[in-house]
């Protein structure tokens, strides 16, 4: 008897911008709707996450307990991030601190909530197409023990007209870099 056919994948996005109409995140809602096709997709909501602080850090907050059950469900992870001085925001370094940290202090044998989680990602930015926070945070991912693919995510340009209107219309190269990126990132997660 057959209990459940195989079960989808749950694939979470992580979008390291707050900005109203954010172009980043127009970005992970397309990756999102590409994802929609093969797997379950979901956002991570970390608002309400309180600077990192070893002073606060045990009992961890509700807000930190939420967002660590949400990617310890998570089959993987896919993070979608602007370039600020060449590097990743605050916001996002800060979440994904909480998320590498043990869960129990002094803890040091029981693997993170995203130990092992395969990882990748995408950024829209300038002319670096976010070139630097792509590497940036494909070394940050292998140094808190996720599994990276292997290249460096999708760097896209921002068209002119974005920077002119502050609404991101994604042309066509986009998409089929995104499409791309989303095909081998389900091979991946295989």
């Amino acid at each position: 008897m057959e209990e459940t056919k195989c079960q989808k994948k749950t694939v979470l996005l992580i979008v390291g911008s707050f900005r109203k109409n954010s172009f980043n995140q127009t970005v992970a809602d397309y990756i999102a709707e590409e994802l929609k096709k093969e797997v379950n997709v979901e956002f991570l909501n970390y608002r309400d996450v309180p600077l990192l602080e070893q002073d606060t850090e045990f009992p961890a907050p509700q807000a930190v307990k939420n967002i660590r059950s949400q990617a310890e469900k998570a089959d993987a992870l896919w993070v979608v991030s602007p370039e600020y001085n060449g590097s990743y925001p605050a916001i996002l370094k800060n979440v994904l601190d909480w998320l590498s940290r043990p869960l129990v202090a002094f803890d040091r044998e029981t693997p993170t909530v995203i130990a092992g989680k395969p990882v990748t990602v995408s950024s829209i930015a300038g002319s670096t197409e976010g070139k630097f926070v792509r590497q940036n945070l494909s070394t940050l991912f292998a140094y808190i023990r996720m599994n990276p693919m292997e290249e460096i995510g999708t760097g896209l340009v921002v068209p002119a007209e974005a920077w002119q209107t502050g609404v991101l219309t994604l042309t066509d190269e986009h998409k089929e870099a995104l499409k791309k990126q989303v095909k081998e990132f389900l091979e991946f997660i295989k």
